[in-house]
């Protein structure tokens, strides 16, 4: 599920894709808005949460998400299929996919899309309280 990439990664970002309609619940679906609508060469988000908990893969980790303007250097970026509909198994697959990269770093935060895009709500979920978040550092689950 996670191989710790080459380049530096220093942040990981929580997004989530702004719909809560079952049709968008998929990276294929995103992948498609980011590379059709925006002219992308991928799918901005290495990690993509379905509504069921299943974690699909985007972009590759070793490529720069285009994520969240100006902060995608030296980050991985997650999104969570949503809008103001999650659920516990996407709380329980974003907690196990951050604990596995954590594992994977001496210093690595967490942050929500929110906290350096002050005109967004994404993640639009308490991503703060679901991964114990303590200044970007993970908290134990």
């Amino acid at each position: 599920m996670f191989t710790k990439p080459k380049r530096r990664v220093e942040k990981v970002f929580i997004h989530c894709s702004d719909s809560d309609y079952k049709i968008h619940d998929d990276i294929k679906v995103i992948r498609d808005w980011h590379v059709k609508e925006n002219g992308w060469k991928d799918v901005g988000y290495h990690y993509f949460i379905k509504q069921d908990g299943q974690i699909q893969a985007g972009r590759d980790l070793e490529k720069i998400p285009a994520a969240q303007f100006g902060h995608n250097t030296g980050s991985i970026a997650i999104c969570l299929a949503g809008k103001n509909k999650f659920y516990e198994a996407q709380y329980l697959a974003l907690q196990t996919l951050c604990k596995i990269i954590n594992s994977s770093y001496d210093k690595i935060t967490f942050h929500g899309h929110c906290e350096i895009d002050k005109a967004r709500t994404c993640p639009n979920f308490p991503y703060i309280k679901v991964l114990k978040l303590v200044h970007g550092k993970l908290g134990v689950f």
